[in-house]
C-alpha cells in the first residue's frame, strides 16, 4: 500500500459518515475505506509469534490485541496515522458536534484485535477516563476487516440502550464495515455470544478512541472501568464491575479525587 491521499480521504468520509442522535451518537457504514485500500490492510493484518490470547471466562473470551503502535505491520501504522491525523478528527468533530477532540498514541485498550471460535464480549460500557491522563474518552472507532465472513458465524457488534431494553443496531464484522460511536455515556456494546467461525478464521478489527482534555477534580470510579450489562430475558453468568464489595461501594457511593 503506497501513502494514503489524506484529501482524498477525507472527502471520502465526509460523504458516508451520517450520524444518527438517537438513542446517542453513532453512525456506521459499509464502505469505510476505498476498496484497495481495505484489502491492503486486511491482508497485512497479523500479530508477531509472542502475543497470545487473553481471557476472562465471563467477560471475553479468546481475544488477542496489540497495542504496540512499532510491532504493527506497515500497512496497518498507515491508516492508524491516518486515523489520528488531524484530517480524520476534523471530520469526527464535525460529524459528532464535538470539540477539542484528541487521539490517544498509546492505542490504550485499543489498536489490532482478533477473536477466534468460541470467542464473545459480553455487553458492557466502557471505561470513560484514563487514570491520571486527564483525558475523558468521546468516542469509540471500530474497523472490520474479515473477507468471507458468514453471518451464521455470529459476531456482529451490538449497540444496546442505556437501560438494556433495546438492541438497536447490529453490525456483523465483514470486510469495510466500521461504526463510530460516543462513549462519554452508557453507550452499551459488545458482541455476547460465542462465535462459530472456522478454527482457521478471526474476527479481526482496529479500533481506536477519542478523547477530550478534562481537568475535573472529581470523577466517579466506576468510569475508570468497563461495567458490564445483563441482557434482558437471558441468564448470563455475572455483572456489574466485576470487583470487591468495597470496590462496589466506592462506585456507587464515592468519588474519586485526582
Amino acid at each position: 500500500m503506497e501513502n494514503l491521499d489524506y484529501n482524498l480521504l477525507k472527502t471520502h468520509h465526509k460523504k458516508i459518515l451520517n450520524v444518527n442522535n438517537e438513542p446517542y451518537g453513532h453512525c456506521s457504514t459499509k464502505d469505510f475505506f476505498p476498496e484497495n485500500i481495505i484489502k491492503s490492510v486486511s491482508s497485512s493484518f497479523r500479530f508477531p509469534d509472542t502475543v497470545g490470547s487473553t481471557s476472562d471466562p465471563l467477560f471475553q473470551k479468546t481475544k488477542r490485541s496489540l497495542n504496540d503502535y512499532n510491532l504493527f505491520p506497515q500497512e496497518i501504522k498507515k491508516t492508524i496515522d491516518y486515523l489520528n491525523s488531524r484530517s480524520f478528527i476534523d471530520i469526527l468533530e464535525e460529524k459528532f458536534n464535538i470539540k477539542n477532540l484528541v487521539p490517544d498514541p498509546s492505542l490504550f485498550g485499543g489498536g489490532m484485535h482478533e477473536s477466534r471460535n468460541g470467542g464473545y464480549l459480553k455487553i458492557h460500557s466502557d471505561f470513560v477516563y484514563i487514570r491520571n491522563k486527564k483525558l475523558k474518552r468521546m468516542l469509540n472507532l471500530l474497523v472490520y476487516l474479515n473477507e468471507g465472513w458468514d453471518e451464521n458465524w455470529g459476531g456482529a457488534i451490538e449497540l444496546w440502550d442505556q437501560n438494556m431494553t433495546n438492541n438497536f443496531l447490529k453490525i456483523y464484522p465483514k470486510i469495510n464495515h466500521a461504526l463510530i460511536f460516543r462513549t462519554d455515556i452508557e453507550s452499551n456494546h459488545g458482541f455476547p455470544d460465542p462465535i462459530k467461525c472456522p478454527q482457521d478464521k478471526g474476527r479481526k478489527s482496529l479500533a481506536l478512541y477519542y478523547y477530550i482534555n478534562d481537568n475535573s477534580l472529581f470523577r466517579r470510579t466506576k468510569y475508570f472501568y468497563a461495567r458490564w450489562k445483563r441482557r434482558p430475558g437471558i441468564d448470563e453468568p455475572k455483572f456489574g464491575d466485576n470487583r470487591n464489595f468495597i470496590e462496589k461501594f466506592k462506585n456507587n457511593f464515592l468519588f474519586r479525587f485526582k
